[in-house]
């Protein structure tokens, strides 16, 4: 699959960059923008896919183009070598000179690329390595599952709203991890906001409401006809009369 650049907003005036392993967050972005547009003039989203650089070399010299001049950059899902040392230079280049950088569920040297407000995790910083070591959990095999992880993570954000200072930038990393593993169009706009409203440069734009993650659960069934569209409850998919056969996509949750 071949997807492009994909660019909101009729003059760019500020940039948001994800490079990601694939396209499937364009679709979220692209419905995202016009109410962001809306409100923030001049915005631009682009996703970029590093499944496309190894056929398409135009495509990772797009990606290291807009890494170079975004002034908030999301990286997640880079795990490859190949990926991630194809914009590890550009990344440290352009880390001290734009709003924000995050790095989610990626490669431990894209994390540590991290800077957000006063969370920088290239700096040794007890309480952030703590908490990331306990939901990476042990390297022996069984010793956490999961679906524990994932309490974890979803309490985190909760627990962290009540510590002032420092610990609002650790819960907005978390966040935006929340945001990106359950990525509705809801919670991939959401997560923009959030980034917006505290990281951005420009004053007017800072300081907007910003809804929580929305979860949804970790084993479910999607059908567009009934309300919610995700359901726990096969009971609740539409009875077809007359239907022969019934056909079902077996996907992972991020889809």
């Amino acid at each position: 699959m071949r997807s492009e650049v994909h660019t909101t907003g009729n003059r760019v005036g500020y940039r948001i960059a994800l490079i990601t392993l694939d396209a499937h967050a364009a679709g979220p972005c692209d419905r995202a923008s016009s109410s962001l547009t809306a409100e923030f003039p001049g915005l631009s989203i682009e996703v970029h896919a590093a499944a496309e650089w190894g056929e398409n070399p135009t495509s990772l010299s797009s990606a290291k183009a807009a890494i170079l001049n975004a002034d908030i950059i999301v990286i997640n899902l880079l795990f490859l070598e190949e990926h991630v040392q194809a914009i590890i230079p550009q990344l440290t280049e352009r880390r001290n000179n734009c709003d924000a950088m995050i790095g989610v569920i990626s490669d431990a040297s894209i994390v540590k690329l991290t800077r957000m407000g006063s969370l920088d995790m290239s700096v040794p910083q007890s309480n952030v390595m703590t908490l990331l070591k306990r939901l990476r959990g042990s390297t022996k095999p069984s010793t956490e599952t999961g679906q524990k992880k994932m309490r974890m993570l979803r309490r985190l954000p909760k627990i962290l709203k009540y510590i002032p200072g420092k610990a609002q930038d650790l819960r907005a990393w978390f966040m935006v991890m929340q945001y990106w593993l359950a990525g509705s169009d809801d919670n991939v706009e959401a997560m923009l906001r959030l980034l917006i409203s505290r990281y951005c440069r420009i004053e007017n734009w800072r300081g907007g409401n910003v809804p929580a993650p929305i979860e949804y659960p970790d084993v479910g069934i999607y059908h567009p006809d009934i309300e919610g569209c995700i359901t726990t409850d096969i009971g609740r998919l539409p009875a077809k009369g007359k239907a022969k056969s019934t056909v079902g996509l077996l996907l992972m949750r991020s889809y």
